[in-house]
C-alpha cells in the first residue's frame, strides 16, 4: 500500500481505537492499586505501529509484530504475580492486529475496536454470568 494512499481517517480510526481500548484498561486497573504495564498510550502507540507496519508491507508488519508481542510478554513478566491474567496482553496483541486492519478495512476494524473495549469493560457481568 503507497503512503499517500492511505487515508487519514483510517489512521485516527487507529488511534481512536487504540485510545478506547487503552481508557479501559486504565479505568479497569484504576482501583486495584496496581499499575497497569499497558495503559492508554501504549494502547494507542500499538494500534499506531500495525498501521504503520501495514503500510511499510509485510517486514514492518511483522516487525511491529514481533515488538509488540516481546511488549506484552516483557510486561505479563513484570506484573503477573499481581495479576496472572493475560488479558491485557492479549488485547494488546489484538490492538495492533486491529490497527493493522484499519487500513483495508476501517469500518470493521473500528467495529471490533468498540467490540474489544466491550469484552474488557464487561469483566464482572462475564464473571457473574459464569458463577
Amino acid at each position: 500500500m503507497q503512503f499517500e494512499t492511505v487515508p487519514l481517517a483510517s489512521l485516527l480510526a487507529a488511534i481512536g481505537g487504540g485510545l478506547l481500548v487503552g481508557v479501559e484498561r486504565e479505568r479497569s486497573h484504576a482501583g486495584s492499586g496496581v499499575r497497569a504495564a499497558a495503559g492508554v498510550r501504549t494502547f494507542a502507540l500499538a494500534a499506531l505501529t500495525g498501521a504503520v507496519g501495514a503500510m511499510l508491507g509485510s517486514v514492518g508488519l511483522a516487525l511491529g509484530a514481533i515488538a509488540v508481542i516481546a511488549f506484552a510478554l516483557a510486561g505479563y513478566r513484570a506484573g503477573h504475580r499481581d495479576d496472572p491474567g493475560l488479558t491485557t496482553e492479549f488485547a494488546l496483541v489484538l490492538t495492533f492486529l486491529l490497527g493493522a486492519l484499519v487500513l483495508s478495512t476501517p469500518q470493521l476494524a473500528a467495529g471490533l475496536f468498540v467490540v474489544l473495549a466491550g469484552l474488557l469493560a464487561a469483566k464482572q457481568a462475564l464473571h457473574r454470568f459464569t458463577r
